[in-house]
């Protein structure tokens, strides 16, 4: 056997205790807490403005804790855009990854499936 080999197989050895020794399991270390106290929703819609500098605060609806729903435009073409909001490690809220922007043909077509998302909840529950 080469010496690869039996590096390789001393080494994988699927046993828990060769020597009869337990291995100590490690302990989880618990999330560090948030030092940054979160903003509320009109330092939010302060911080968060347009490339032409003007606030969108009165483009932002508060719908949680972190979720605004934004009307807004990009590349010309106006948006809703429904989406989880973070707060960076300089301080600033910005939009996160999670959320969907949908064109106001969309919206619409979402508004007008409101009764029928709201039956929809109310069997389940």
């Amino acid at each position: 056997m080469s010496k690869t080999k039996e590096i390789l197989s001393s080494s994988s050895s699927c046993s828990d205790s060769d020597d009869g020794t337990e291995r100590k399991k490690r302990k989880k270390e618990p999330p560090p807490a948030k030092t940054k106290k979160e903003k509320s929703a009109k330092e939010i819609k302060a911080s968060t403005r347009n490339p032409q500098g003007d606030s969108t605060e009165e483009n932002m609806f508060q719908i949680g804790k972190m979720r605004y729903v934004r009307v807004s435009s990009f590349k010309g073409k106006r948006l809703v855009d429904i989406r989880e909001f973070y707060v960076d490690k300089e301080g600033d809220t910005k939009p996160g990854r999670k959320g969907i922007a949908l064109f106001p043909d969309q919206w619409n077509q979402l508004k007008e499936q409101i009764p029928d998302i709201d039956a929809a909840i109310k069997k389940l529950c």
